[in-house]
């Protein structure tokens, strides 16, 4: 299997669609709200028909009303008929559903990875998580396997996953890949498993390709060689200082520090607050490094600000 091509509002749509409650998504939806992005998506065989939701919104005395649609044999199309009697017809797209073809979405990601275990996936809770098997990644001894989990914020769906790790523990390392946010993230069950989103370990942002780079040393940060007295990993997730790790799963966090390091870096670490946080993505009511921070003063270690001024000091 070769990488598909992709686009990054493609790979975030579907990793909406893996997020949401259900597992379907209507069509007129898709082409509403993200008509380039879906095609994209269809086009690649990630997302897949399936079935249709057969409810539209009938424009009838001037007001919205959900109403069935049904499939008329000398119309030989769906429609409805109005109040007035009259038969509308629908486009079969604006009821059609979609969903996501997981076995082509592990593929993908998984391309870049030597893959041991069954062709297919197994499936260990029906359609939250899934065991892909194994993949060898630089650092460990043995393959490493890898369950794929969606909506890893739900409480309910967590306690099953989390007892399920206890009941199967993994020798040694188990990685936990999901469409869940990196932010978003609950804290792992235990040492011996790790939690990787997946948008944050991609080769690129338009690329459904997992990082065979990046993805070790989020499973393996202890064996990175680090430059003293302070580093940070590829994705400024994680930062060491000396001995000590924080880690940032926030998007905006990350653009900070990347900004900040690369100021450190070149020897003009200086930057103005007000800006640096509007480029890292905050909005403007964010107007100091405390609240970009809120809730956590761990970065007062290694970041420092002063008369509307920031930079990093190890």
């Amino acid at each position: 299997m070769s990488a598909i091509p992709l686009s990054k509002p493609a790979i975030d749509l579907l990793f909406r669609v893996l997020e949401a409650r259900g597992t379907q998504i209507a069509g007129a939806t898709l082409t509403e709200y993200f008509p380039q992005a879906a095609k994209t998506l269809l086009a690649s065989g990630l997302l897949l028909p399936h079935g249709h939701v057969p409810i539209v919104t009938a424009m009838d005395a001037y007001e919205d009303e959900p109403i069935p649609a049904v499939w008329s044999p000398d119309h030989r199309a769906f429609g409805y008929h109005n109040s007035a009697g009259r038969w509308i017809e629908i486009e079969e797209c604006a009821i059609a559903a979609y969903h996501v073809d997981h076995a082509r979405l592990f593929a993908a990601m998984l391309l870049s990875f030597e893959r041991q275990g069954p062709a297919g996936a197994t499936t260990l809770i029906a359609d939250h998580l899934w065991d892909v098997g194994a993949i060898r990644i630089s650092g460990a001894r043995k393959p490493v396997p890898v369950w794929f989990g969606r909506r890893l914020t739900d409480p309910q769906l967590w306690a099953q996953i989390s007892n399920l790790a206890e009941r199967k523990p993994p020798a040694e390392t188990r990685v936990i890949l999901t469409s869940t946010r990196g932010d978003r993230l609950p804290p792992a069950p235990d040492r011996r498993h790790v939690l990787v989103a997946v948008a944050d370990v991609l080769e690129a942002a338009d690329r459904l390709v997992i990082s065979p780079h990046t993805l070790p040393k989020r499973v393996f940060p202890d064996q990175i060689r680090r430059r003293l007295p302070i580093d940070h990993s590829d994705d400024y997730g994680i930062v060491w200082l000396g001995d000590e790790t924080f880690k940032f799963r926030g998007h905006n966090h990350r653009n900070l520090l990347e900004l900040l390091f690369k100021a450190y870096w070149a020897k003009r670490p200086v930057l103005r607050v007000i800006p640096t946080l509007s480029e890292a993505g905050f909005s403007d009511k964010t107007n100091s490094l405390s609240k970009a921070f809120s809730g956590r003063d761990d970065w007062q270690r290694f970041i420092k600000h002063s008369e509307g001024n920031c930079w990093i000091e190890a």
